[in-house]
């Protein structure tokens, strides 16, 4: 399939980006639907007070906080850029936006870009990651204790194909178990809508990050496995240009990747901790500080110093899934480390 027919694909399955502001509701948070349209013409680059401003989207997940905490310190604009970020439910919308250059640049769970890739959307090209080691725990019902327990149990994912769907199958084989046969897996929402499913008996297990893994843990819900405990390299949380961009404009991706850095920096930094807090309040629009510190906590230690991505992600995203196992594909032709490894030999340099 060519990047035409990619898009096709794309546009058949997406939310109409032309229609109007909305407000979608995601486990309580609320995010909101952007026409792109309204931030006017992307080709026509603006500079705002000598800023160069720039088109981004994110999804809504634990290790994105990097990137919202990042833009709210100021990181990106300490790199000459402002920012015009906007939460999109989805990638397959997210990917289209990003094809059609509404988006520039942009976060995204791994695996949706590589599917893109592999069915000829050629131009998505990864240059980083805010995460990129699975950071998901599966747990369940306190009736279902152990892997046999879970044989004939409903399977709460975000959506069938979505990131979350590869890592509960990939628990699910860790278990000795077949997620095709001995298990039923249902698309049932975000992680605040799972967790609402989980506590209300429509489901019977899911997989979770922070701050949604302290909720486990409190409520007595039991830990089938600990995916964040494994060495799996996992692009989490992607960061996903493409390829004319990185032609026309290199120098933007980089000052992206050297403000990305520095926020992911300050988000580690005990000193900042109180508006490191506050910043994840508004991007969870929450105020359960518990459950906040159990977030920053937990990817302090996750994620490394840089916004990291490597081939062995990739390929352990292909070898897993079984659609794209057999396509040959390459990881390296997926990724441009350029701009990775100028990062960090600026922070060599810089003794950091």
């Amino acid at each position: 399939m060519n990047q035409k027919s990619w898009l096709r694909v794309l546009n058949s399955c997406s939310y109409n980006l032309k229609s109007k502001i909305q407000n979608l509701k995601w486990g309580g948070i609320v995010a909101v639907g952007v026409t792109f349209g309204l931030f006017g013409g992307v080709a026509q680059a603006q500079q705002v007070k000598g800023l160069r401003e720039l088109n981004t989207s994110y999804p809504l997940g634990g290790s994105t906080s990097f990137f919202w905490v990042a833009y709210r310190s100021g990181a990106f604009e300490k790199s000459g850029l402002k920012l015009n970020p906007v939460y999109i439910r989805g990638s397959v919308t997210a990917l289209q936006s990003l094809l059609a250059k509404e988006l520039l640049i942009q976060l995204e769970a791994g695996p949706a870009g590589i599917r893109a890739w592999a069915r000829g959307a050629k131009e998505l090209t990864f240059i980083g990651a805010v995460g990129n080691k699975l950071d998901y725990i599966l747990t369940a019902i306190p009736s279902v204790r152990k892997a046999e327990d879970l044989r004939g149990k409903r399977i709460g994912v975000s959506q069938i194909g979505a990131s979350s769907d590869f890592i509960a199958r990939f628990a699910v084989r860790q278990l000795g178990l077949n997620p095709e046969k001995d298990v039923k897996i249902l698309g049932a929402g975000g992680m605040g809508q799972r967790w609402a499913a989980l506590t209300g008996g429509h489901i019977d297990a899911t997989v979770v990050q922070p701050p949604f893994t302290l909720l486990a843990r409190k409520s007595g819900y039991p830990v089938l496995i600990d995916i964040s405990a494994q060495d799996f390299q996992y692009p989490i949380s992607a960061v996903l240009t493409t390829r004319s961009f990185i032609r026309s404009e290199p120098e933007t991706v980089m000052n992206f990747m050297r403000g990305l850095s520095d926020g992911m920096d300050f988000y580690r930094d005990e000193a900042n901790k109180d508006k490191v807090i506050q910043y994840l309040g508004e991007y969870y629009r929450s105020n359960a500080r518990e459950e906040l510190e159990e977030t920053r906590r937990a990817y302090s230690q996750l994620t490394p110093g840089l916004p990291v991505i490597t081939a062995k992600s990739i390929e352990n995203v292909i070898v897993n899934d079984k659609d794209l196992s057999g396509m040959g594909l390459k990881a390296s032709e997926m990724l441009d480390l350029s701009f990775l490894q100028k990062l960090e030999e600026e922070k060599k340099i810089m003794g950091r």
